[in-house]
């Protein structure tokens, strides 16, 4: 493959990304329409639907035994995520979205954080024993990924009903009919991913940037333009609520992809033979999820430039992450 044909590529993908993304994001919200079910609960179904790129790009890591590129995507596709997101809060700074969002997109980040916080400890300790080749921190990801989803569900699913129902917008389109343009957009996420992830790593070899690097930042960004895609079409639909909490459902089942990147990696633990330079796209996320969970928190009607501190902070930590990351690969 030339390499002016891999930069066509990738930035083919990176356009028809923009369309298939909106397409999934306005179909999940006909789902939602057509089944009565929550926007917390419609997030996360997103959530899981676009974040099938970083799976396929991580199953591809593994199966050419690059533990490490597996790791840095699923770990800087999530700060990419909140960097998206921060991003997105000024665009739309006279709506505050971040007061529209409820207490089940604020449980969502306090999950991801204690998922994420598990994998950090996986990354700095090597424990003595693993059953089989399967680390006690993907047993514990996976278990709290279930637990705590079907716990804040469960207080969804209460909160919903009652909340007044809105105008319906998708008359026109049947249940089967919505059901089946949602599955195909996902289908589709999942192949322009696929087309991102391998272009982006033949990008990487051209540059002779790092394998970290490109993980946690060329692979992650090409691997979450679908979740900033779906996540600003939901913002304009003035779904603030539904855009906040399919991006948090999204990173949640990052980590859990990842752990489910450490059940098929046969060769050993996968986090035991990543770089230590994950610990600090890690840990840095954790501190960009409790910078949104503080905007959450806050009272409504905020002025302007207190209001956007906590984002203008996630955007400056991002490129500053991003520079150290470097300076390590």
């Amino acid at each position: 493959m030339g390499d002016v044909l891999v930069f066509v590529l990738f930035t083919s993908a990176a356009v028809a990304t923009f369309f298939v993304a909106s397409r999934l994001t306005m179909f999940g919200d006909a789902v939602k329409e057509k089944t009565r079910a929550s926007s917390s609960f419609m997030g996360i179904l997103i959530g899981i639907a676009i974040s099938l790129p970083e799976l396929t790009s991580s199953v591809t890591a593994v199966a050419i035994d690059a533990p490490d590129l597996a790791v840095g995507n699923l770990i800087g596709s999530n700060l990419f995520n909140i960097m998206g997101l921060a991003i997105f809060d000024i665009v739309y700074r006279r709506h505050q979205i971040m007061t529209h969002a409820t207490v089940e997109s604020k449980l969502y980040g306090w999950l991801v954080i204690f998922m994420t916080l598990i994998i950090l400890v996986g990354l700095s300790l090597t424990l003595p024993t693993h059953i089989y080749h399967i680390s006690y921190s993907t047993i514990a990801v996976i278990i709290l990924y279930f637990i705590g989803s079907k716990w804040i569900n469960d207080r969804t699913e209460y909160k919903g009903r009652k909340i007044k129902r809105e105008i319906k917008r998708y008359k026109e389109y049947t249940y089967k009919q919505v059901m089946t343009y949602f599955v195909m957009a996902a289908v589709g996420i999942m192949i322009i991913g696929s087309v991102l992830t391998i272009t982006a790593e033949r990008i990487a070899t051209i540059t002779g940037l790092g394998t970290s690097f490109v993980g946690a930042f060329l692979v992650a960004i090409s691997t979450s333009l679908p979740d900033a895609v779906s996540v600003g079409t939901a913002l304009k639909l003035r779904r603030f609520n539904l855009g906040i909490s399919s991006l948090l459902g999204s990173n949640a089942f990052n980590i859990m992809v990842l752990a489910i990147t450490d059940l098929i990696y046969l060769r050993g633990g996968l986090l035991s033979e990543s770089s230590p330079s994950n610990l600090i796209t890690g840990g840095v996320s954790i501190l960009f999820i409790l910078l949104i969970i503080y905007s959450i928190s806050r009272r409504k009607s905020q002025p302007a430039w207190s209001y956007i501190l906590p984002s203008i902070l996630v955007i400056v930590g991002y490129f500053v992450t991003t520079y150290f990351v470097f300076q390590m690969r």
